[in-house]
């Protein structure tokens, strides 16, 4: 059972595919803790390897992974570049993770890195 105050940091994101196909793409990050608790960075406009350095705080009550999604922010309807789910034992045991976490589509094209700084405070 794991409960307590996780910490996620979105640092930054590199090698980003672009899903615009005029323009440069928009991206941002959606992190995403159990059913309906998201947080999302501000979109970096016409950057593929943004800096984000954007801290959120989740309230964990037994949740057992992060989910990621990269968007690429659009005028009528966002694209999703890529996603990840992160398993959150490794913060749990040991408190504090720092990683870079690939973001694929259909399982098998990675799309990108996204840097994140994890921290977890038992409750």
């Amino acid at each position: 059972m794991s409960k307590g105050t996780l910490k996620v940091t979105v640092v930054s994101a590199k090698n980003l595919k672009d899903e615009d196909f005029a323009g440069k793409g928009d991206p941002y990050v959606k992190l995403i803790l159990g059913k309906g608790t998201s947080q999302l960075t501000k979109p970096k406009s016409g950057d593929l390897n943004p800096e984000y350095n954007e801290t959120f705080t989740f309230q964990v009550d037994d949740q057992k992974k992060l989910e990621l999604e990269v968007w690429d922010k659009d005028p009528i309807k966002d694209d999703l570049i890529g996603k990840a789910d992160i398993k959150l034992d490794k913060v749990f045991s040991s408190g504090h993770e720092d990683e870079w976490v690939k973001i694929k589509r259909m399982a098998i094209l990675t799309k990108g890195e996204v840097h994140l700084i994890m921290d977890f405070t038992p409750a």
